[in-house]
């Protein structure tokens, strides 16, 4: 019994102990959330969020920053303060709480408090970005603020102490900066007064038009220094420079050098007006203007300058150049006419140089025209450089085609020479040719080779009539040469076959005669000598080879073979 009891007791301890034990745990874990929760409000306090809005206050904000920033206030005084004081009666109230039997019901309590805190940190996190905000708001108006009052400092600088560098233009651009300076007085006055929007509106355009005038001052001195130094000194040379020309006798292919120089100082003026006026985009232009239409002026005169000396010196040696494409054309012309009467001139020579004749003319009188300037200081140095070099090219040309004209007809009596050597020796061709086949002591001769025969005895006759003309036509003779040669060529080939054939005819029936008792070389032995009577000796030979070859194989080659080698054709 004592023993039943005493386990009862232990089992009743156990449980006492883990009751305890989870009790002591909860009450930890409650006393550490509600610890870190304290810890947590000490960290939004220490960010000291009431100083920064007095920091922000001190500002001296005005206009819609400074509405902002009474909401911002408003908010903090309304909503967070009063959550702070909560949060700091209710955080010890829970802590003490969790010492007591009231332990086990303030779970709840704890996690609304955190939900609060929560709430509280995200509030006081949009607060602070909003006046941070305001501040950033402040620091870039007033740093531009600053900035402007620097350039304007600065603008006045540049103007004082690189007046040199604009001209009369400082007058106009001090007046603009005066303005800005107004605009700038305005722009503060609405500051001050709260009228921000306004106030927002004149520093864009305020913005803006510092920007344009800090550009006009970078770009007027590079537009000024020109118009200053540059310009007048080029018209004051041109001008000089041109006087010099005229009294040294130059004449020039622009008319009214001199006009043109008034009306370009005349722009100049203008110019200088329309920057004093800072009208930059015309002044810009008319710069550009100035300086192309200046160099313009010193390259007209420049060109006569340098054309001068090679011109003079072109026109002496145009004088021999002409002269001697003269004196050629009319011997080239002379040698034509005296060829014409003994040759045909079918390449329309004589025309030809007569064309020739009229090109030259045209370059003389050219030339005497532009001589007779320069003689009397009338000349345009250049233009007679211009012409004078086509003249020359165009003479060059000229004689390369009298000299070709003149190698063309020079070859006209060789050419007649070499054409009647040449019908010599044709003569004499075919007349051995007529001695080689009466040698042959044939029957007769076949009627194609008798007339192609008489064919190229008539060309002959033909090109020997032709070289017998009052006037040669060497250019149909050189065609009839040309076709003699190729008949010529033909006819001995003919010739050839024609006496080969009727040889070696007499030869094969010759050796026919062993075989007199074999009925099939009689008959075609007999066939062979009426083919020859015949006069066809290519068949006479055709007819009995063959039936010697069928009897004994290899005796055409062979008898073939001796007869080319006793003739030397071998």
């Amino acid at each position: 019994m004592e023993k039943v009891f005493f386990q009862v007791l232990i089992v009743i301890l156990i449980i006492v102990v883990a009751i305890l034990a989870c009790v002591y745990f909860y009450q930890r874990r409650a006393v550490k959330q509600i610890n870190d929760l304290m810890e947590s409000e000490k960290k939004l306090a220490d960010q000291k969020v009431d100083q920064q809005i007095k920091n922000v206050e001190e500002l001296q904000l005005i206009g819609d920053a400074k509405k902002q920033f009474e909401t911002i206030k408003n908010k903090y005084e309304k909503q967070v303060r009063p959550a702070i004081t909560a949060f700091n009666k209710r955080a010890p109230q829970l802590l003490a709480d969790s010492r007591t039997s009231k332990l086990l019901t303030i779970n709840t309590q704890i996690r609304d408090l955190q939900a609060d805190l929560a709430k509280l940190t995200t509030t006081l996190q949009q607060i602070q970005k909003d006046l941070q905000h305001l501040r950033q708001q402040q620091h870039t108006h007033k740093q531009a603020v600053e900035q402007i009052k620097n350039k304007y400092r600065q603008f006045h600088r540049q103007l004082n102490e690189k007046s040199f560098e604009y001209g009369d233009s400082e007058k106009q651009l001090n007046s603009r900066l005066n303005e800005l300076e107004d605009q700038f007085a305005q722009f503060t006055d609405l500051t001050n007064k709260g009228d921000i929007e306004a106030a927002q509106e004149i520093l864009s355009n305020l913005q803006s038009e510092n920007d344009k005038f800090e550009q006009d001052l970078k770009k007027i001195p590079q537009l000024y220094k020109p118009i200053a130094t540059e310009f007048p000194e080029q018209l004051s040379e041109l001008k000089s420079g041109y006087e010099t020309l005229v009294k040294q006798n130059f004449h020039f292919t622009e008319k009214n050098i001199d006009k043109q120089i008034e009306q370009l100082q005349s722009k100049l003026d203008q110019t200088i007006d329309q920057l004093n006026n800072l009208q930059l985009d015309v002044v810009e232009q008319s710069n550009k203007d100035l300086s192309d239409q200046i160099d313009y002026l010193y390259g007209v005169m420049q060109k006569e300058i340098d054309a001068k000396n090679e011109a003079v010196h072109l026109i002496e040696v145009m004088k021999d150049f002409t002269k001697h494409a003269q004196r050629q054309n009319d011997e080239l012309g002379v040698e034509l006419d005296r060829l014409s009467l003994n040759y045909t001139l079918t390449n329309h020579e004589q025309e030809t140089v007569r064309e020739l004749g009229e090109q030259i003319k045209a370059i003389i009188k050219q030339y005497r025209d532009d001589a007779e300037a320069v003689a009397n200081k009338t000349a345009v140095y250049s233009q007679v450089l211009d012409r004078q070099k086509s003249n020359q090219k165009n003479l060059t040309e000229i004689e390369k085609s009298q000299e070709k004209l003149n190698d063309e007809v020079a070859k006209l009596q060789t050419d007649e020479q070499r054409a009647r050597q040449m019908l010599q020796k044709y003569s004499t061709q075919i007349r051995t040719i007529h001695r080689q086949v009466e040698q042959l002591n044939l029957p007769g001769l076949p009627k194609d080779y008798l007339d192609y025969f008489f064919g190229v005895s008539d060309e002959i006759k033909k090109l020997a009539d032709e070289l017998n003309e009052y006037k040669i036509n060497m250019d149909e003779i050189t065609k009839q040469l040309i076709i003699v040669e190729s008949d010529l060529d033909t006819l001995n080939d003919k010739t050839d076959i024609l006496r080969d054939s009727a040889e070696l005819t007499e030869r094969f029936q010759q050796y026919a005669n062993r075989f007199s008792d074999n009925e099939k070389i009689a008959a075609a032995a007999k066939k062979s000598q009426e083919l020859f009577k015949q006069f066809n000796y290519t068949a006479s030979l055709e007819a009995i080879a063959t039936v010697l070859e069928e009897i004994e194989p290899g005796s055409y080659k062979r008898i073939e073979d001796t007869y080319y080698r006793e003739i030397g054709k071998n």
